[in-house]
């Protein structure tokens, strides 16, 4: 397939939108001569009845609602996506009238009515520390109640599904925290600007000093291997420049706090 006019076969350089579009739509040519030649039957379909040209923003998008499906992809998304703001990415990604972002929601729900059932059914009294650890057991204390049928928590997934879209304890599960939402309490943008739909905000988080944090013992072991992280950044050779060794040790400064503050020991892992 050709390159761009005046491109060199290995000199590194991209090929230009329009020339992928063409090699994009070549390639789809092939496909059916192939299956048409062999009497195969899952060639390219055509689009009202046309041949259906391929473009490279077919794929960004198709990118964008795999990522958005991913924990914290919205997020992740926004950044890659170079978008000013997470509404743009969801957009992007599909329309509201698409149902786009009411059907990844509802996917993280039940992503998070798993977990909520894992640690139900591993352990009666989950190990949770910070502050609110004791708003989080009987969030999840009144979960297991619901989620009850004839003395037994066995449920399917529309049961789940049901159960997460009337109970939904807000409980949303993460490597650092365990964010027990309440709007009144929450630190994060949507909380603060009044925007929010009753959702919080993790790409504005303020887990050091939020009072909706609850942390589980693998959120403990993430905060104890980011001290680990930081105490090597400080003890590497050559020393690092005055500014950024004073942040460091500021962040190691309030992440042991923080962890000494909620009973637990900052110790690095």
């Amino acid at each position: 397939m050709a390159h761009d006019s005046g491109s060199k076969k290995g000199g590194g350089k991209a090929l230009l939108t329009g020339s992928t579009n063409r090699q994009l739509n070549e390639f789809v040519a092939w496909i059916n001569q192939y299956c048409t030649d062999h009497g195969r039957h899952d060639g390219v379909p055509p689009e009202n009845k046309r041949v259906f040209r391929l473009k490279t923003s077919h794929f960004r998008r198709t990118l964008a609602w795999f990522v958005a499906r991913r924990p914290g992809g919205v997020i992740a998304g926004a950044l890659q996506f170079r978008h000013h703001s997470i509404q743009m990415f969801e957009g992007y990604a599909g329309t509201s009238d698409s149902g786009f972002r009411a059907e990844v929601e509802s996917e993280q729900a039940m992503a998070r009515g798993e977990v909520y059932m894992e640690m139900i059914e591993g352990h009666p009294h989950p190990e949770l520390a910070g502050p609110s650890a004791a708003e989080a057991a009987v969030r999840l204390k009144d979960f297991a109640e619901r989620a009850q049928y004839q003395g037994k928590i066995a449920l399917d997934e529309n049961r789940l599904k049901r159960i997460m879209k009337r109970d939904d304890p807000a409980i949303y599960p993460g490597e650092y925290i365990t964010c027990v939402h309440s709007a009144p309490t929450a630190l994060c943008e949507k909380a603060k600007r009044g925007r929010g739909e009753g959702l919080p905000d993790h790409g504005g988080c303020l887990p050091l000093a939020c009072r909706n944090v609850a942390l589980t013992p693998a959120n403990t072991l993430a905060w104890q291997r980011e001290l680990g992280r930081v105490e090597h950044r400080l003890n590497a050779r050559p020393l690092l420049p005055p500014l950024l060794r004073a942040r460091l040790i500021a962040r190691h400064g309030e992440i042991a706090e923080f962890l000494t503050s909620n009973g637990i020991p900052a110790v690095t892992a």
